[in-house]
């Protein structure tokens, strides 16, 4: 939970809180919280309930372990309480490399789903034959993690290089991303979701960032001081969750209608409103800021994003008198 903002920080638009390992009262407790901040950052959420044994990457028979199926009462239970987006379900697959054909609790499956009516999501996809796949995704299966095959496509490359008398890491490696490529290629045809990328944006909401940007005077402050409050706020608003930079200036004209700023980047645009109830800025902005700070004006902004044809409108504009961005 506690990398789950930092990942929101750096771009992720989607997270997964794997807590299978705990009672199912803590796993659902310890999702909840992810979930709840997430979604105030504009983020989806996987959540994992039952267990999926075995390590990602190596033979599944290296890492025994009791698997333990999803129950639909218990799966019921934890999207209601806990509003995960999608879920991962166990019905019989294992992580890592498996010998033989694995058996999947298909009726365990479809009443998931019709319980649920949420994306639901398999670990362990590899080993799975072409006919599981198909059926995986049509009893409500909308993601499948696949690393160990993919992993094993870029090993398989290097061998063959290797035996092709490459030496250096520049031609041992050379053809991984191809192969890579190949076999993600070959999944995304045969899972069908090959050629509706076009299908996908138009159903989904472009991902966009706002700044949040605050325009101000502190005629009270020395510089020293004015100092010490940006830097305070650069430290205490980067804390809160969906924050992503917080950067802070001052003009060079000293006769501009406002002397300094901030410029504080969202994830998105439900962070607007979970920042301005977040107890770290609630302290910085009645301890140090407002009193400083009568004179502002805020504003917030979408970040336009030439791929997805969004214009750089504004969300909201107040007086500070009405809101506070830092």
């Amino acid at each position: 939970m506690h990398e789950t903002p930092e990942e929101i920080r750096l771009g992720c638009n989607g997270v997964m809180v794997d807590a299978s390992h705990l009672p199912i009262g803590d796993n659902i407790g310890t999702t909840r919280s992810v979930v709840a901040m997430a979604h105030a950052c504009g983020v989806c959420v996987e959540g994992e309930l039952g267990y999926v044994p075995g390590v990602e990457g190596v033979d599944a028979e290296r890492h025994p372990g009791p698997l333990q199926f999803t129950t639909v009462a218990e799966a019921r239970a934890f999207a209601e309480k806990t509003n995960v987006d999608c879920l991962a379900v166990s019905i019989g697959t294992v992580h890592g490399r498996m010998k033989g054909k694995p058996k999947l609790d298909w009726a365990r499956l479809k009443e998931i789903n019709t319980a649920l009516g949420i994306p639901l999501v398999i670990h362990g996809g590899t080993g799975l034959t072409d006919e599981q796949f198909r059926k995986l995704i049509t009893l409500g299966v909308a993601k499948i993690n696949y690393y160990t095959a993919l992993s094993d496509a870029a090993g398989a490359a290097i061998c063959a290089a290797a035996k092709a008398g490459a030496t250096g890491y520049a031609d041992l490696t050379a053809g991984v991303r191809e192969a890579v490529a190949a076999e993600v290629e070959r999944c995304l045809k045969l899972w069908g979701a090959a050629g509706r990328a076009a299908e996908v944006l138009d159903r989904c909401r472009p991902w966009l960032n706002v700044e949040h940007v605050v325009a101000y005077n502190a005629p009270t402050l020395s510089e020293h001081r004015l100092l010490a409050l940006m830097t305070e706020g650069q430290r205490a608003l980067a804390t809160i969750p969906g924050v992503r930079e917080v950067t802070v200036g001052s003009v060079a004209d000293k006769s501009a209608r406002y002397r300094h700023c901030w410029l504080i980047r969202f994830a998105a645009p439900e962070v607007i409103d979970s920042y301005a109830k977040h107890p770290a800025h609630a302290t910085f902005a009645e301890t140090l800021f407002r009193p400083a700070a009568a004179d502002r004006l805020t504003a917030d902004y979408r970040i336009a994003d030439a791929t997805t044809g969004a214009e750089r409108l504004p969300l909201s504009s107040a007086l500070a008198a009405e809101r506070i961005a830092s």
